[in-house]
């Protein structure tokens, strides 16, 4: 399984643009300005006899359909609407989920790639109603969340602490800084990948930097029980 995004930034580009362009992307599913080394690609098409504005289309870089995903545009943000379908990379449907502006509202559907029912849920307005899970024979098992985010050791306000702790300010701070580090959450729990995506200068990078790779291990997140690496972004604030 690929790493998933808990948050993506989506820009509005002009419908010619969407109905012509095919958008390679790499494993990070970052757009790339051409097609070598990428993982997948993406045709995004407009739809104007549909309940929603658009349709993107995800493929694996064989040309195998990886997923279909329907959605608004509202202020440059997507808003999902519709079905969407997901597959695995062998081709077979691996689960479909209901949105209704933006929010998860119907049936959560995963099936095994022998065709056996893998879950299935039932949402409203992003809340989960009930739900039954199925190991590969078909057998019931105990119910987990289709989606686990990964967890700092002792939650929210531990990573918090961490920080504060641990972030040395420069000796000349004498002004507001904020730099933005990406980092992924691998399957083992370690912070990887990491990236400064909105600099200040050199010494609060390399600060930034360092307070991220030096985290303790997180407990990794879970995607349909499975170990996924999970893509972050976190805006340090360097305050007077």
């Amino acid at each position: 399984m690929n790493n998933f995004y808990l948050s993506l930034i989506f820009t509005a580009i002009s419908f010619s643009s969407f109905a012509q362009d095919t958008i390679y992307m790499d494993s990070k599913y970052q757009e790339l300005d051409t097609k070598k080394g990428a993982k997948y690609f993406k045709i995004i098409t407009p739809t104007p006899d549909k309940d929603y504005e658009f349709l993107r289309t995800t493929y694996f870089a064989d040309g195998t359909r990886k997923a279909e995903q329907s959605y608004d545009l509202k202020d440059e943000k997507k808003v999902y609407e519709g079905l969407h379908k997901h597959f695995y990379e062998s081709g077979e449907l691996f689960y479909t989920l209901e949105y209704k502006r933006g929010k998860k509202h119907g049936k959560l559907i995963a099936y095994w790639k022998n065709g056996e029912k893998r879950r299935h849920d039932i949402f409203k307005r992003d809340k989960l109603k009930e739900g039954t899970v199925w190991n590969k024979n078909g057998e019931e098992i105990e119910y987990f969340d289709h989606l686990i985010h990964p967890v700092f050791p002792g939650g929210p306000k531990a990573l918090n602490k961490y920080l504060i702790e641990n972030i040395k300010v420069p000796e000349y701070h004498n002004t507001r800084q904020r730099v933005v580090v990406s980092f992924t959450i691998g399957k083992d729990g370690k912070t990887k990948d990491i990236k400064i995506v909105e600099k200040a200068p050199a010494e609060y990078m390399v600060e930034a930097y360092r307070v991220v790779k030096e985290m303790p291990i997180w407990k990794p997140g879970k995607l349909f029980g499975e170990r996924v690496n999970v893509c972050y972004s976190l805006p340090l604030i360097f305050a007077i």
